[in-house]
This record gives structure tokens, sequence and C-alpha cells, in this order.
């Protein structure tokens, strides 16, 4: 991987936590509605036949097909997340691992890490740059500075 494709990759975490949080409520609130209708259907006795239990079964049927196309795209996502994590504990060094999960997985600036490390911006960027370097190639081929 190149330098631009790993910071790609490292800034998809966010959007990725964010569509599986997302995912997650849908796919409840599909199982809710459908847990609702099931009841209506089983509890009432001009429903249990005819057309509008068609057109019931109908909806649960789609219900089911959606709550199967969101587990599916959770299940992608989440794998996506776990890689880009994998990717992350490739980073041998403590500190530089801290700055490019609170960069790229908290959201933080450079400013704000320094601030909460108790060291300069230059030392974050520094600590990003290395970080990312090991990630390109490898920590026995990492250019040293």
């Amino acid at each position: 991987m190149d330098k631009q494709e790993i910071i790609r990759t490292l800034k998809r975490y966010r959007c990725l936590h964010a569509e599986c949080d997302r995912l997650r409520r849908r796919i409840i609130d599909k199982r809710d509605g459908m847990y609702d209708i099931h009841a209506v259907v089983t509890n009432s006795v001009n429903v249990k036949s005819g057309e509008i239990a068609d057109r019931v079964e109908r909806v649960v049927e789609m219900m089911e097909s959606a709550v199967n196309f969101y587990t599916r795209r959770l299940e992608e996502a989440e794998q996506s997340e776990h890689r880009i994590l994998e990717l992350i504990d490739r980073i041998g060094d403590s500190e530089e691992r801290t700055v490019i999960l609170m960069h790229y997985i908290e959201g933080k600036t450079f400013l704000d890490i320094g601030e909460a490390l108790y060291i300069s911006e230059r030392t974050v960027c520094n600590r990003h740059r290395a970080a990312i370097e090991k990630l390109c190639y490898g920590t026995k081929n990492a250019p040293s500075y």
C-alpha cells in the first residue's frame, strides 16, 4: 500500500463506524416493526385470513428482506472496520499507535493530541509520519530521520 492509500483507508474508519451504528438502528427498527405486525396479525380475527393477511405477509417478507440486506451491509462494514484496526495494530511503537488512534479513530487534531499527551504538535506530526511510513514500508524498511 502506498502512503495515500493507507491514509484514505484510515480516514474511512469514522465513516464506517457511523455506518455500522446506523445499520444497527435500522435492523432494530425493522425487526421491531415486524414484531408489531406479527402481534397484530396473531391477535386480530379480521386479519387472520383473506386479502389483508396476504398483504400483511408481503409487508413482513419485505421487512425481512430489508433486515437481511442491512445485516449483510453491517457485516461488510464491520469487516472493513476490523481490517483498519488490524492495520493500526501493526504499528509496533505504542506512542505512534496512540497518535494514529487518536487522530483517525477519535478524530482529534494534531494540536488536540499534543495537548492530551503533553507533547508538542510537531512531535505529534513526527510520530504520525513515522507510523504511516512504517505501515507503508514495514518496520524494517522505514526510512529513519
